[in-house]
């Protein structure tokens, strides 16, 4: 019985400024090219671009140049109805010929095409879905969800992607569960491929101190881009009361600004905090891990779940963790911990105060996640078997009516 051929779309070359997503793309694509599956055989598919240094792939097979020109000028003459019906009769007529060649181009080479990230390529051929989250139904309105149109662009693309999907693959129980209940899709069809740390857990990741750290510097840090919903808003009225009870302590932040640094550099002002606020920006994986090697803990009051890779970073390297009380969190972490409401600055405090309290009294947590790159893997390898009998109960041709 022939193998089932998954397709890895690889896109243009990623930048490690993207954070975690960089991180976990980065992991899986090198883990699937070196892995044997039992009923499955890893290709690779791509736009003809190297996505990153870090991965070198001697199985890229195909790369199509799909025109966007002719859904271009369809979008324009739809809007002289009726004087535009006969042009784009034809124009319609162009773009499933196009489509009927690059299905034709697809089959040679896969059977179906698996994406790492939230997103579609090719939505006219069969593909495995990636649902990271979906915050814009189980969060707060925050800007980046749904203001400005990104409401409406994240529902359409994630109803309508999910839902033409082979297979789903969420990153946690939790996440599988608002699949169901926000997409109304069969459990059936939704597989678990658990979240993991990035590389920045390695052998070969040796620890650099980044320059603007002292060695004695008592610090807990926080990794995070500038979104709204990384709340660091709360994290800051919070570390005035963290503060008043370690007078030293620092609070590290890194990562690039997505649109709100210059306001929270504002409350830091506000809160008179200059002293004990640090931001080095973006870092590097050695500098990273140096932190958390070094740290007196993670805090982590993100607002958007289910899950998240810097507490499995933290817990792997053994530096403590106080999040957000989402049950993602606690799936990943259990009792490793210190679980706080983030949109309580009192409560993010008392955590905080109280895991430093531990690490400066040698109180140490036992941490233990089945949240590892070893287990997606074996967990594609089961979805791998279950799509090799769905996928296989049609050929090539697709137009069956």
């Amino acid at each position: 019985m022939k193998k089932l051929r998954v397709g890895v779309w690889l896109y243009g070359k990623l930048s490690p400024t993207l954070g975690g997503a960089y991180g976990y793309y980065n992991e899986l694509a090198n883990a699937l090219n070196t892995h044997s599956f039992k009923d499955a055989e890893i290709v690779f598919l791509s736009d003809g671009k190297i996505y990153s240094d870090d991965f070198d792939c001697k199985k890229i097979l195909w790369k199509p140049r799909r025109s966007k020109i002719l859904k271009f000028f369809l979008k324009i003459v739809s809007s002289f109805d009726p004087f535009g019906k006969k042009l784009r009769k034809k124009l319609e007529e162009a773009v499933d010929k196009e489509i009927s060649k690059l299905k034709k181009e697809f089959y040679q080479y896969a059977d179906v095409v698996y994406y790492l990230t939230q997103s579609c390529a090719y939505p006219d051929v069969p593909y495995i879905y990636t649902l990271w989250d979906l915050g814009h139904y189980n969060s707060y309105a925050f800007p980046e969800f749904t203001m400005n149109g990104n409401f409406e662009k994240r529902k359409k693309d994630n109803e309508r992607l999910a839902h033409h999907a082979l297979m789903i693959f969420t990153e946690s129980e939790t996440g599988k569960k608002q699949c169901e209940k926000y997409l109304h899709i069969n459990e059936e069809r939704i597989k678990v491929i658990p979240l993991f740390p990035s590389g920045v857990i390695d052998k070969e990741c040796i620890a650099k101190k980044p320059e603007k750290m002292e060695k004695d510097d008592v610090f807990i840090h926080y990794p995070a881009q500038y979104w709204a919903h990384k709340n660091h808003y709360n994290l800051m009225v919070a570390m005035s009361s963290v503060i008043k009870n370690f007078p030293e302590i620092k609070l590290v932040l890194t990562g690039s600004d997505k649109g709100n640094k210059e306001y929270i550099t504002k409350i830091i002002t506000e809160l008179k905090l200059e002293k004990n606020i640090l931001d080095l920006g973006f870092v590097s994986l050695e500098e990273m891990r140096w932190l958390y090697e070094n740290s007196h803990g993670l805090v982590f009051p993100s607002l958007l779940g289910p899950t998240n890779m810097p507490p499995l970073e933290a817990g792997t390297l053994g530096c403590p963790v106080a999040c957000t009380n989402l049950p993602g969190h606690i799936e990943q972490l259990g009792e490793y911990g210190y679980y706080f409401n983030a949109l309580d600055p009192n409560d993010i405090a008392k955590q905080v105060i109280g895991m430093v309290t531990d690490k400066k009294n040698g109180v140490e947590k036992k941490y233990s996640t089945k949240f590892t790159v070893n287990n997606a893997i074996r967990s594609l390898d089961e979805a791998f078997t279950k799509l090799h009998h769905i996928r296989f109960c049609w050929g090539e041709n697709d137009n069956i009516t």
